[in-house]
């Protein structure tokens, strides 16, 4: 290897060790599989053991029976709420959360188009409940049922917030009629 390769592997260990607890989130394209329902969600979670040495957990959450089975309108990440509307990131999505002097620092990501998420007075609101440890699994992988309650919209979504909707898609804004949301695992 290359001095400068080198340098760019040193840098980036140093930089994750002096992170502390580092938490990356990836909301990955659920795969083409017979084997997942429609609307599986797919995480890829990585986090420092306390050696310094990332690891990585896959976990598949499968949907709550509450939920519609057809296809979502938007999915992805919560970027800011602007009066009746929520703005999600689409695409592959990423949050990283690094703890620096006791508190959370938040980064979030995403490769497809930013949609508006409109919330009329009957849209209903869920929120995922699911209970998920990133450190249970030895096999690296596990597969969860996802639990979710009806709650009232929510006024303080932090950003990197897991959002799906269901409505009616117009170009880059839906409707919505449903709503899930999940805090920053």
């Amino acid at each position: 290897m290359n001095r400068k390769v080198m340098a760019i592997l040193l840098v980036s260990v140093l930089v994750l060790l002096g992170a502390g607890a580092f938490t990356a989130v990836r909301l990955l394209n659920p795969p083409e599989s017979n084997d997942l329902p429609a609307g599986a969600q797919v995480f890829e979670d990585v986090y420092d053991d306390g050696s310094g040495s990332p690891v990585t957990v896959k976990t598949v959450i499968l949907p709550a029976t509450e939920l519609p089975t057809e296809e979502f309108a938007a999915g992805g990440v919560f970027l800011r709420q602007e009066d009746n509307s929520y703005f999600v990131g689409t695409g592959s999505t990423s949050v990283n959360v690094q703890i620096e002097n006791g508190e959370p620092q938040v980064a979030v990501d995403h490769s497809g188009p930013e949609v508006e998420v409109v919330v009329t007075q009957g849209t209903i609101f869920y929120e995922d409940i699911t209970e998920v440890s990133f450190e249970a699994s030895e096999s690296k992988e596990q597969t969860l049922q996802q639990a979710v309650r009806q709650v009232d919209p929510p006024t303080d979504l932090q950003g990197g917030a897991s959002i799906t909707a269901w409505g009616e898609r117009r170009g880059d804004r839906v409707v919505a009629t449903l709503i899930v949301f999940a805090e920053t695992r």
